[in-house]
C-alpha cells in the first residue's frame, strides 16, 4: 500500500502521481502549511467547545471556567460635585465625581473622576438659567436610562459638602429609618413663600404651584405646606436611594419643563429676556 501509485489523466497527457500528492491534485490546495494547520487547530478547538457545551447542557452543569465568576457589584454610593470652576477639596474617595460643563473649565489636577455634562444634554442651551440643575438633570437622565447605577445617589456643591466628607456613614442603617439625607436647615424670619416674593417675581411661584396642582396633584398639598414653613434645605445637597432620586427628578424636571413650555423658553437668552420683561 505504501508504494501505491495512481494514473492521473490531464490535457498534457497521462501522469503517474504518488499517494502523498493525491489530495493536493484532487482539491488543488494552494494554502501554506501554517494556514492549513492553523485552520485545523481552530476546527479542533470549536469541536471541543461544542462537545463540552452539549455535555454540560445534558448534565445541567456550568463550565468550570465560569463557575466562580461574579458580576461586578453594584456601587453603593455615588456623590456628584457640581462645579463650574476650580475649587479646593481634600476629598479622596472614588465615590465622589466632579460634574462640569466642560473639562476646560477646570485647570487644576484632581484625583477624582470628572464628568462633562454638556454632551447630549438637552439643557445645554439653558445651562446658565438652570445653573447646577442642568448637571443634575444630566446625571438623573443617565440613571433613569440605566446607564449609571448605584444603590444611593448624592449631590453636593463645590463649596458646600456633607460634614462626613470621606468618612461615609453606614447608609444601609440610616435608610432603614429615613428616606433622604439633607444638609442643615436654613431659617428665615418669614415663610418660604414670603421670602421668595421679596427677591423674585411672585407670579412665577404661583404659576409653578398651579402646574403642580394640575399635573402632580398628589404633591400639591405638600407644596403648600412647604411654602408656609420658615425653613428649608437648600443648595441641592442630598443623598437618596436611586429609585427615589429618579422619582424626584420626574417631578422636579416635569414641573420645570412645563413652565418652560408655557413661556416658550428654549435658550438662556429667552430666560433672560423674560426676567427683564417681568422686572
Amino acid at each position: 500500500m505504501k508504494n501505491i501509485k495512481i494514473i492521473y489523466k490531464s490535457k498534457n497527457g497521462t501522469k503517474i502521481i504518488s499517494k502523498s500528492n493525491i489530495i493536493k491534485k484532487l482539491y488543488k490546495f494552494k494554502v501554506s502549511k501554517y494556514t492549513y494547520w492553523r485552520n485545523i487547530l481552530k476546527f479542533i478547538f470549536i469541536c471541543i467547545l461544542a462537545i463540552l457545551a452539549i455535555y454540560m447542557k445534558i448534565k445541567k452543569k456550568s463550565f468550570p471556567i465560569f463557575k466562580n465568576m461574579k458580576l461586578p457589584p453594584q456601587s453603593l454610593l455615588n456623590i456628584y460635585i457640581n462645579a463650574h470652576k476650580d475649587f479646593s477639596t481634600n476629598l479622596t474617595s472614588p465615590i465622589y465625581k466632579i460634574l462640569c460643563d466642560e473639562k476646560a473649565q477646570l485647570k487644576k489636577e484632581y484625583n477624582l473622576t470628572i464628568i462633562e455634562t454638556n454632551k447630549d444634554n438637552i439643557l445645554t442651551l439653558k445651562r446658565r438659567g438652570y445653573g447646577e440643575n442642568s448637571k443634575i438633570h444630566y446625571i438623573w437622565k443617565l440613571y433613569k436610562e440605566g446607564k449609571l447605577d448605584s444603590k444611593y445617589v448624592g449631590f453636593v456643591h463645590y463649596r458646600r459638602n456633607f460634614p462626613f466628607k470621606d468618612n461615609i456613614p453606614n447608609l444601609d442603617e440610616i435608610f432603614k429609618n429615613y428616606d433622604v439625607i439633607l444638609r442643615r436647615r436654613a431659617y428665615f424670619k418669614c415663610s418660604i413663600r414670603q421670602q421668595y416674593n421679596r427677591i423674585h417675581i411672585p407670579h412665577f411661584l404661583n404659576e409653578t404651584v398651579d402646574i403642580i396642582r394640575g399635573n402632580y396633584p398628589e404633591y400639591y398639598k405638600f407644596a403648600e405646606i412647604a411654602l408656609e414653613k420658615n425653613w428649608g434645605n437648600f443648595g441641592n445637597i442630598f443623598i437618596m436611594k436611586k429609585e427615589d432620586s429618579i422619582k424626584w427628578g420626574d417631578f422636579v424636571f416635569g414641573v420645570l419643563f412645563e413652565f418652560d413650555r408655557k413661556y416658550n423658553l428654549t435658550t438662556d437668552e429667552d430666560i433672560r429676556n423674560l426676567i427683564i420683561k417681568e422686572f
